[in-house]
Parts: structure tokens; sequence; C-alpha cells
């Protein structure tokens, strides 16, 4: 996915207000200021040993670490070459950078020296006492005190602020706390709010700061007509059918946001960029510039895989971007590996505004996996509505299918269904590549219409979730856990296909245990899918460093019947993830406590 770009979205006149409430420099930001006053682009790669060594003397331990971090009296010999006039230069700056630093961090009355110690500097720094939030006041004026959701704009002005009463001042907090109340009010409705009033909150006698925010807000803006550039290939209706806004609704920056994203990840553009135009706004309207950069309207794939439980595999695919030149796209896939075989056509039609759209697709299965064997083919339309991370569907689906354990006369016959289906999955994932926070929910129910088009008369409910958790301080690791649940109701001597049942086990479900191994025990050695599943994952991973983690974990569920029959089976390993810039990569060891073997397992991707 790629990733927002937010910035392109802020007016210039709300950036400029962002600017005046984080008027103040950070160290960070001080200490850029200085790096362009002396270093070359050269000069920005390896530390330099320091020649000149500085010693930091003072209580505050924090202090100490910034100012090592940050002092260019000490930065500045890791980046350039410096001789003895130079370094003197850097002396003598030395105090105020130190005070500058110091005020960031709430230290207004710090007292500084920096004297010569042999071919190099001591710094003494008594930081003295620091400020404290003896008060804090955010007011939201204007027009969008008319706006019902007031109480609203008020929540979420508070919900980034970082510094409380009682707390200690912090520039870059202050910066970052001033901001998110501006945010408020300018993601929606009211983005250009009236200049605010620069003031000085500290007072440096009392050691007290008293922060008080006002944001004026201007006249409510509203959308206006949306001007797209950048289509040759495809119908402009495709552009716009993304948009969940219309000419008249009232502006709103995540709708853009929104806007942007489905752009860039529907296959008819490889990039695209959404702004307001507030430089051509005609009264309260504001027009909307699109521009997108459109993929060829053919697409073949190719590639292979490597699975330790399915084997070599590899998939062909080839997708036409404009099917009756409408932008339609129509799919075609080959997807083969050790245990199943997979033809499939689909079709799409674009997305429209209101997050709509029709697919189907028609696909032929042959699959083998643990002695039963099966020939399926299935069919289907759905209705999508595809909408800030959440994806529902409701269709009618049919399936038929013939399956049968080989090298007996074991055969299970051939069966079919035509259901009513619907479907709603939900990801909050903050990303994909190394999930550290978040969850996804993702359900399904269908049902057929008595007999009718079917063997017999089906009910079926599946469910999955998961919960990932990395506290604070992200050195901790991360917490995941994951479930599955599924039911299908038929009568008991009635025929219903294997492919709506449930098997369980291998690197996705329950490691330890071979792939779908849990079921129901057949003739031949072979496993037949059951009526139930239930199936459980805790999962901890602790940090070697930025691309790799260690992880162990428990799996546990089963297969069977119905729930009263059920007896777990538990599988416990250890592993290793990589977080490759494709996916993420797992390897693990799992001991399987009902058979008592240990099994590896490979997978690339994440679980959900």
């Amino acid at each position: 996915m790629k990733k927002h770009t937010a910035s392109l979205l802020l007016s210039t006149l709300s950036l400029a207000c962002m600017q005046a409430f984080a008027a103040d420099p950070a160290p960070e930001d001080y200490v850029r200021i200085k790096k362009t006053e002396k270093k070359t682009a050269e000069a920005a790669g390896e530390k330099l040993p320091v020649k000149y060594p500085v010693e930091i003397r003072t209580d505050d331990d924090e202090v100490k670490a910034m100012l090592e971090e940050y002092l260019p009296l000490i930065t500045q010999q890791q980046e350039e070459e410096l001789d003895s006039e130079q370094m003197g230069f850097l002396a003598e700056e030395a105090p105020d950078d130190v005070q500058t630093m110091l005020k960031t961090k709430g230290y207004f009355n710090g007292k500084v020296t920096v004297s010569p110690s042999g071919y190099g500097y001591v710094v003494d720094v008594t930081p003295g006492p620091r400020t404290k939030i003896d008060n804090v006041g955010v007011a939201i004026v204007g027009d969008v005190m008319q706006d019902p959701d007031l109480a609203q704009y008020y929540k979420n002005a508070m919900e980034n602020w970082q510094l409380p009463v009682g707390g200690y001042f912090d520039q870059s907090q202050w910066s970052s706390s001033k901001t998110s109340v501006l945010a408020a009010v300018t993601r929606k409705k009211s983005p250009l709010p009236k200049p605010p009033q620069p003031h000085t909150p500290i007072t440096p006698d009392t050691n007290t700061a008293d922060l008080n925010v006002l944001v004026e807000s201007n006249q409510p803006v509203y959308f206006g007509d949306i001007h797209i550039s950048g289509t040759k290939r495809y119908p402009e209706s495709v552009v716009r059918g993304m948009a969940q806004f219309q000419p008249g609704s009232p502006y709103d920056l995540d709708q853009l946001l929104d806007y942007q994203q489905a752009l860039e990840q529907d296959g008819h553009y490889s990039g695209a960029s959404v702004q307001a135009d507030f430089d051509n706004m005609q009264g309260d309207r504001v027009p909307v510039k699109v521009s997108v950069e459109e993929m060829k309207r053919h697409k073949l794939e190719a590639g292979v895989r490597y699975d330790s439980e399915y084997g070599p595999g590899g998939r062909i695919g080839y997708d036409y971007y404009n099917l009756f030149n409408r932008g339609y796209i129509g799919s075609l896939v080959v997807d083969t590996d050790k245990y199943e075989t997979t033809l499939a056509a689909g079709i799409s039609q674009p997305r429209k505004n209101n997050g709509h759209y029709f697919t189907s697709n028609v696909s032929y299965t042959r699959s083998t996996t643990q002695n039963l064997e099966k020939h399926a083919v299935s069919s289907g339309i759905w209705r999508v509505r595809d909408r800030n991370n959440i994806e529902s569907r409701l269709g009618i689906e049919f399936l038929t299918e013939s399956s049968r354990v080989p090298d007996t006369n074991y055969d299970l016959g051939r069966s079919h269904a035509t259901m009513l289906t619907a479907s709603w999955k939900r990801q909050e994932i903050e990303t994909t590549l190394r999930p550290e926070n978040g969850y996804y929910l993702d359900g399904k129910v269908g049902a057929t219409i008595g007999s009718l088009l079917s063997s017999t008369a089906i009910a079926r409910a599946k469910a999955s979730a998961g919960y990932y958790f990395t506290p604070e301080n992200k050195k901790i690791g991360t917490f995941i856990a994951r479930g599955q649940i599924g039911y299908v109701y038929a009568k008991e001597d009635e025929q219903v296909p294997s492919s709506l049942q449930f098997r369980t086990g291998g690197a996705t479900s329950i490691r330890g245990y071979e792939l779908d191994s849990i079921g129901l025990a057949g003739p031949n050695d072979s496993v037949l899918p059951e009526r139930a599943l239930a199936v459980a994952s805790f999962e901890y991973q602790y940090p070697i460093n930025k691309s790799f983690s260690a992880a162990v974990f428990h799996d546990m569920g089963d297969a069977a019947l119905n729930f009263k029959q059920m007896s777990l089976k538990h599988g416990t390993g250890v592993g290793v993830r990589w977080f490759s810039p494709v996916a993420p990569f797992s390897f693990d060891i799992a001991y399987g406590h009902q058979d008592k073997k240990l099994r590896w397992h490979i997978s690339l991707g994440t679980r959900f």
C-alpha cells in the first residue's frame, strides 16, 4: 500500500497557521539550523572521531544526554574536520546554544559556563528549576460554534494533547499539542482559520507555564467541482467513482485522504494526487484537483513460490483494465501447487462514489490433501461496499463438487449448493509489513433457500479475528491473539459439499500438525472435513533488531461434528520472523501434543 501524502492536501494558509503555532524550535530543529550554516552534504555520512573532547558536567542525566547528542560544539566535529580557530568560535556560541536547548525542555533559568580543558572544553550546566504546567486552556471560537458537533471538535482537539496540568513544559510537545488543536478544526468544514495570535506562555520568575490555545474558525467550506488530469486510457468516471463526496459536501480532509488512497490502490492507476485547490476558491467552494498516473490496459504477472506444506507452486495472472470501454477489470488466473490447481476468471466493476461495485467470478479447482480428492466448480456475483477500511459483500454463490478417497471404494459423491451470502471485513492494522498494533475482524454467513438448486438445506457461518498489541516501549515486543470459529447446519444424513465444511492444522492454523490433518478420520489414512471448527492462537514476538524478531506461540483447536464433541489439539513452538520489504517471512518449529511430533513450517505473509 502506498502511503498517504497528507502534506499535499493541506492548504497553504493552514500550513502557515501550524508553523505559527510551532514557531519556537525544538532541540532537533535548532541543531538543523546550525548544521545548515556549516556542513556540506558530503559530511552527513558516518560520524568522525572527536578531535577536541568536550565534557558535559550536569546533575541532570536527560539534559546531559540531550547536549551530548545535539550540542554543535560536539556534533560539528563528528561531521567535518575543524581546526582550533573554528572550535573557538563554536565555544563562544556554546553558552547560547545550551540555553536555547535548555529552554526547549522547560529550563528558563539555567546557568552555563564553557572553559578550556587541555585540547578540549568543559561545559558546566546548572539547569535550575524546570517549568511546570500551571494551567491549560483550549478555546475554539468562530463559526464552528454553531456546529452541532462542537463537542466532538473539542474531543478531537484534546485527544493528542501532551502537556497535562502539573507536568513539565516541553517545547516539542507544546508545538505538537497546538498543532493537534488546530488540526481538529481544519480537518473538517473549516480548513481556513484566522491566523492565531502569538503569545509567550512562560513566566520565568515563577517557573510556571500558562498554556492557552485559541483557534478562531472562519466560514464553513464546501467541496466544489472535481478537476481530473492524467486520464488517457480509462474514462473519467472511474476516477470520479472513487470519491466519497459530491460537490456541495462539507470539506473533509479525511475524505480527501481516503480518495487518494482508493485511487492508489485501484488497479487502473500506479499513482495519484488529490488536493484541495484553495488558490482558486469561489465563494465557499473549494475545487478538488485530481491527478492520476495510469497503468497500461494489459497486465501479465507470473510468480513462483515455496511453502513447507504446499511445496513448490506457481501463478500466472492476466488482467485487462478496460472491458466494454467502461473501465471494468477482467481477470484470468492459473494457480497450482503440490496439492491444488485452480483456474479462475472474473469481472469487476469500478467502484462508485458511494463505495459500491459489483464483482463476479467462476473457477474450477482440483485438490488432494490428506487423501481426500476434490473436483469443484464455483461461481458467484456480489455487491461490494468498500469504505473506511470496511469491506462488506452481499451475493449469491453456487458450488458443485465431487469428492472421494483415492485407492478405495469410498466415494462421497456429488453435491451442490446455491447460497445467499453476506460477509463483513474490517482491518485496522498500523502496517501490514510489520504488524504491531491493531485488529482485524472477518465474518461470513450464508444459507440456501431450502433445497432450491441445492442438494440439501444448508446454513453456514464462519468468523475470524486477531489483535496485535505492542507497548509504547517497543523493545518489550508484540503480543498477538487470533481466533477462528465456524459451523455448518444441515441434516445429519444429508450430503454437504466438503468445501463448505472444515479441517484445520498447518502453518496458518494449528502449528505442529500437517496441513488439514485435524478432522474426521477416514479410510486409507484420510482426513475428512467436519461441520464445526474452533481455533485459538497466542504468540509473543521479541524484537532482535529492526528486521528480525524471535517468536514463541501456542495454538489449539479442533474440527468436529459439533462443538460438544471437540477434543482440543495443542501445538507449541518457537520461530523467527523476518520483516522483509515485500512481506513478513515466518519460520516455525512446533510440537504437536496429540501425536507427539516436531514439525517445521514456513510461510510468507501475515495471517489476516
